[in-house]
């Protein structure tokens, strides 16, 4: 098992298993990770701007929501048995 399965699996668990949970805590790890990156924009270049990495990185975000969804679907199926 990689670290991003390990990492799925513990949100799942703290989550309980649920998934709005879950996408609620990546959600909350995308506004933070904006934040962190324009204020690093800022100290950097004075200014806070958009660049062609942000779709990716947003894609990058929601690509995890669906995978932690589908480890809170393993997880529940696992616990049920």
């Amino acid at each position: 098992m990689n670290i991003l399965q390990k990492a799925t699996l513990i949100l799942a668990k703290a989550s309980n298993g649920n998934p709005v949970i879950s996408t609620a805590t990546i959600i909350l790890f995308f506004l933070i990770f904006n934040t962190f990156e324009a204020m690093i924009e800022k100290l950097i270049f004075g200014e806070r701007f958009e660049h062609w990495l942000d779709p990716f990185f947003t894609m990058a975000f929601i690509a995890y929501s669906a995978y932690a969804v589908w480890w809170c679907a393993v997880f529940n199926s696992s616990r049920e048995k």
